[in-house]
């Protein structure tokens, strides 16, 4: 992610201070059955699948927008083996991920820098080949502007893959919005939405899939990996907290599973000159 959390809870920053710490990790081995880190809604084999769709080789320079602790950019650069750059507004999660860097291979390189992804992106036109954001979108007020800088960044014929885990595909309450989106901003789309803004910043949309399934799949891994470790947590979190993220967790799961929001992958090409 990307974007800091309101003023409830525990903020976006303070949430990695602990990131990998003996306890998260195994909260994450739990949740999603392999630990690489993540963060989201991630899984090692979407982003094994995702690493072949980019078609990366070791000459190949990657951007991560919303790169959080880069547990996800750092597998899929150790598959790879490429050059890569994460862009995070978080102090905290820059630092995380500089560590995790540390641990990658002698050719395997990610630099990190802290940046607001609701400005310009810090880096010259044509800069990358490849762009990847998993679940950050979402938190981004003004996409279209987002899908124009990654364009500019992105050498022609370059791609760029990201997940929207908050395209609206049926009813859902104000109350469960509120619950949704108790981590901070969320700005929902219906379905096609994406795909328009895509083509509008001069992208050719490859492939889209939905990946409710592996996100039900996370949130349920994640909600009973909270409850059997609920101690140790609320002496982190306290009580209030940690019942707000397992309400939070409650609503995803009830949201995805009666198909009221799906979490969406979408492979695109910019054709940009």
């Amino acid at each position: 992610m990307s974007i800091l959390a309101g003023s409830k809870g525990r903020g976006y920053d303070d949430s990695y201070q602990e990131f990998d710490s003996p306890l998260m990790r195994q909260l994450r081995t739990e949740a999603y059955g392999k630990d690489i880190g993540q963060h989201s809604w991630v899984t090692a084999q979407d982003l094994e699948q995702d690493a072949s769709r980019l078609k990366l080789s070791r000459a190949s320079r990657l951007l991560d927008l919303g790169c959080g602790p880069a547990g996800p950019l750092a597998f899929v650069v150790g598959l790879a083996g490429c050059r890569a750059s994460g862009v995070d507004a978080s102090a905290n999660a820059i630092a995380a991920g500089r560590a995790r860097a540390a641990t990658l291979g002698p050719g395997e390189v990610i630099t990190f820098q802290e940046a607001d992804l609701n400005e310009p992106l810090p880096f010259p036109s044509a800069s990358f080949d490849v762009v990847m954001s998993l679940d950050v979108i979402l938190h981004l007020p003004d996409r279209g502007a987002v899908f124009r800088e990654v364009a500019r960044v992105l050498v022609p014929g370059g791609r760029f893959l990201f997940t929207d885990a908050g395209v609206i595909t049926g009813s859902i309450s104000d109350e469960e919005m509120r619950l949704r989106a108790v981590h901070g901003p969320n700005h929902f789309v219906p379905p096609g939405f994406n795909e328009r803004m895509l083509e509008l910043a001069g992208f050719r949309l490859l492939e889209s899939a939905d990946r409710t399934l592996s996100l039900l799949q996370n949130a349920r891994g994640r909600l009973a990996a909270r409850l059997a470790h609920r101690a140790e947590l609320e002496k982190i979190e306290g009580s209030a907290n940690f019942e707000r993220q397992q309400r939070y967790l409650e609503t995803v799961i009830g949201l995805s599973d009666r198909g009221a929001v799906s979490r969406m992958m979408y492979l695109a090409e910019s054709h940009t000159a």
